[in-house]
C-alpha cells in the first residue's frame, strides 16, 4: 500500500509540473484581408491565436486560420508606458509590399507581443 501511494504522490507530482509550466491564452481575431505570419500568409477570415508562456522567458505564438492553415512565431514581450495604453486588445498590422503583415499584438492589462524576424 506504501508502494502505490508513493507512485500516485509521483505521479500527482509530475503532472503539476508539467501543468505549471506553460500558460496558454486564446485570442480570437477576424481579418479582412490576408495577413502574413512569419512565412505563412493567413487567409482572411476569423483567425485564432494561442500565446503560449513557457517555464523560459520564449513566447510563443500559434495562429490557426479557419481554413486550417496555421502559423508558428517567436515573439519578444512588450510593455507600454502608463497613459499610453489604449485599454483593449488589438492586434497591429504593419504594410509589407501588397499586403498585410502581423506585427504586434495588446493585451487589455498594457503588455504586448512584438513578432520576431519582420524585416521585410
Amino acid at each position: 500500500m506504501r508502494i502505490l501511494t508513493m507512485i500516485c504522490a509521483a505521479a500527482v507530482a509530475v503532472c503539476g509540473t508539467v501543468c505549471a509550466q506553460t500558460t496558454v491564452d486564446t485570442l480570437r481575431v477576424h481579418f479582412s484581408t490576408p495577413v502574413a505570419v512569419g512565412e505563412t500568409v493567413l487567409p482572411a477570415g476569423d483567425c485564432k491565436i494561442q500565446i503560449l508562456r513557457g517555464s523560459t522567458n520564449s513566447i510563443t505564438l500559434v495562429l490557426r486560420a479557419e481554413s486550417a492553415a496555421s502559423a508558428r512565431v517567436l515573439v519578444n514581450r512588450l510593455n507600454e508606458t502608463p497613459g499610453d495604453a489604449e485599454a483593449r486588445t488589438h492586434v497591429v498590422l504593419r504594410h509589407s509590399g501588397n499586403g498585410y503583415r502581423l506585427d504586434q499584438i495588446w493585451l487589455e492589462d498594457g503588455t504586448g507581443f512584438q513578432i520576431l524576424g519582420n524585416f521585410e
